[in-house]
Formats: structure tokens, sequence, C-alpha cells
């Protein structure tokens, strides 16, 4: 089959995924890729056999042959560059988180709106299938009514750069509450069908990364240099509408496990209940399902087909979308609703206290006067 759509990436550290999701779809091509870093630019481009590169993003989107733009850069740069691929006729599918802030990711989704495109979040943890296989057990009623979550990503040792973009709020608007805790924040939130959220409590602590512990590896984004001022781990308590609850956590740092780099959800059900724990990346036997048979409690482990690679998912689930014209699933309004949740985390650590939200979940109200999201009360 010929290529149908055309796409250009812009950014090739993670974007180095989109273009393998891409290139391993039979209806889709990459003609283009962007990156400020030359040498990276180069090394990404011969490795896939990309010949059409820019260090200008702005030169890519001026192409009329490209369909479709994945914007896979630091989070800073999500909102002005999917604002201005959107403004250049192009679907978008941006990493997440979909911006630094609620009022930024509201302003993306108001001008895909405004211009008839698509906008997507690359929630690629959605397209595993284990937590396919999760989402259909609570959407075939398995579960009875989940009326408590736990969720979180764990690390003892993975602070992404001793001092890169990650660790400069300036640049990343937060620690791993926005760069892991979206992740597992949008995946249990997609498992209870976005309930609205009433309320949020949450604390964050920055024990390691201001005395240079426990960092990965230095990482080449000097933009970042000299700076951590976010959290290297969170704790939130979320309140739903409905009275349901869900508790969440993420690190980068902390005194675990040792090579700990692990995710999990726990649901707690009326009927029944199951954990999704996966360490390390890996895809056996992640799912337990904890029902009753005769009375009697029974542990079961759903055999589970390995269906790739997550981000390949994503990708190709972009392109099926787009070419049939149908709806895609992680919208740029679940994005908004995400950034407001942070938001509000973020707000309620900063304040000591409780935090209420003020609509219901993908509603999106204008900005107030003083620049806040209307979604969070004080």
């Amino acid at each position: 089959m010929s290529a149908q759509l055309r796409a250009g990436v812009i950014g090739v550290g993670i974007g180095s995924s989109h273009i393998v999701g891409y290139q391993a779809h039979p209806a889709a091509e990459v003609v283009a890729i962007a990156d400020l870093n030359p040498e990276r630019l180069a090394e990404v481009g011969n490795r896939y056999g990309i010949t059409d590169r820019y260090t200008n993003y702005l030169e890519l989107l001026q192409r009329p042959d490209i369909d479709v733009i994945s914007v896979a850069l630091p989070n800073a740069l999500h909102a002005p560059i999917a604002r201005a691929a959107i403004e250049a006729g192009k679907h978008v599918l941006c990493e997440k988180p979909l911006a630094l802030n609620a009022i930024e990711a509201q302003q993306i989704v108001d001008t895909a709106a405004a211009a008839g495109r698509q906008l997507v979040v690359c929630f690629n943890y959605r397209m595993r299938p284990d937590a396919r296989w999760l989402k259909a057990a609570v959407d075939e009623g398995k579960f009875g009514q989940i009326y408590l979550a736990k969720a979180g990503w764990l690390r003892n040792t993975g602070i992404p750069g001793s001092t890169s973009w990650f660790t400069n709020r300036s640049l990343s608007g937060g620690g791993p509450l926005i760069d892991l805790g979206v992740h597992m924040l949008d995946l249990t939130l997609w498992l209870l069908g976005y309930p609205d959220v009433a309320t949020v409590s949450g604390v964050t602590f920055a024990k390691f990364g201001p005395r240079g512990q426990k960092a990965w590896s230095p990482r080449p984004f000097s933009s970042g240099a000299g700076t951590f001022d976010v959290e290297d781990l969170a704790m939130a308590l979320v309140r739903f509408a409905d009275g349901r609850a869900l508790s969440l956590e993420a690190s980068w740092a902390s005194h675990t496990r040792s090579g700990r780099d692990d995710y999990f959800i726990t649901l707690y059900g009326e009927e029944a209940g199951a954990d999704l724990y996966v360490a390390n990346y890996g895809n056996a036997d992640t799912v337990t399902f904890y029902t009753e048979m005769l009375g009697a409690p029974v542990d079961v482990r759903p055999k589970i087909q390995d269906g790739g690679r997550s981000h390949a998912l994503a990708v190709a689930h972009f392109v099926d979308r787009i070419l049939a014209g149908q709806p895609v699933e992680c919208t740029g309004e679940q994005g908004v609703t995400l950034m407001r949740i942070i938001d509000a985390i973020y707000e309620s650590a900063r304040l000591g206290r409780e935090v209420a939200l003020a609509v219901p979940a993908g509603v999106c109200l204008p900005i107030c006067a003083n620049g806040t999201p209307a979604a969070v009360g004080e």
C-alpha cells in the first residue's frame, strides 16, 4: 500500500519512537524531521532513512505536503509549536503533558477547534494490551462499581539528568508529577470513565535532586543546566464528585527497592478488584484480577498477548483515526482536564490544604483575571 498520510516529526529524542510508529504503519510515512541539535538530527535521519531535515521547525511546517505533525519536545515548547502546526493546517499528535499548565493547554484546544484540526495527546500507555484488557473488564461491568483506585510510578534512581530541562520548572512545569504521574492519572481516569473531580489534596518533596543525587545521567539539554526547582516525589488524593477516590504518587527518586522503575494501578470494586503492575517496562504477567467463586477468593492471571511498543500503537491509532475521519481517543479536552488537576495538586501542595475544582471533566472555562485557570478554586 502506498503511503496516504505524510508526517513530520519535530523533536527526535522521544520523537524517534513516533518515527518508528509511522514507519511501521502501511498507510503513513515520515517525510521530514526537525530538531535544534544538528548532530542528533543527522544521526536519527540516517538511522531511519529520512533525508529532509530541518533545524528550524517553521520551515518544516511550511511544507504543504505534510498532513500531520508529532510534537515531541520539552514541555515548554508544546503549546507554541502545537499551535503553530495547527495554524499551518496540520493535525497534531503531541507528547504528554499537553502543555505546561491548563491555560496553555486550553489555548491549544481552542486553536484546534477554530482550525478544524484533530489534536491528540500521546497517552501511549492506554494502548498497551494489559490496559485494554482492564478497560474492557471495567466496561463489561466485571468490577461492579469501582469506588477506590490507587496509582503511581515510582523510581529508586531516575531523575532524568542532574540539571536538565526536566528539572527546570519554567521548561518542564514540574517534576515527576507532570512527567510520570500524568500518565498514571490519565490511565486511571480513562479506566474509570473520566469522572468529574471535586477536590484534590497534594504534597510534594525535593529531597535528592537539590543534592545532586539519584540522577540517571547527565542529559544533553544545556538550557536547564544548573537548576533544580521541581519536586522529586509527589503524592495526591483526588476526590470525585460521585464520592469515589484516587490516590496518586509519582517519584523520580526515593529509597526503595534497588533498580525500581515501576508503575501500578489498583482497582477496588464492589464485585472484583485488579492490580496492573509493570516493572521496568515489562509485558509479562502484569495483570491480576481478584474475584470470588462459590464464596472463595480467586486470583486470576489473564493471558494477554504482547501487542508491541505502546508508542507505535499510539501512532497507529492516530493515523487510523485521521484517515478514517473518526474521533480520536486521547483528546485535547482530556489533556486540559489533566492539566487542571495537576495545576490544582501543585496549588494544594503550595497552600498546604485541599483545593476544589469547580467544573466537570472536559469542560473548558475562560481564564480568570489573575491568570489562573477558572477550574481551580481558592
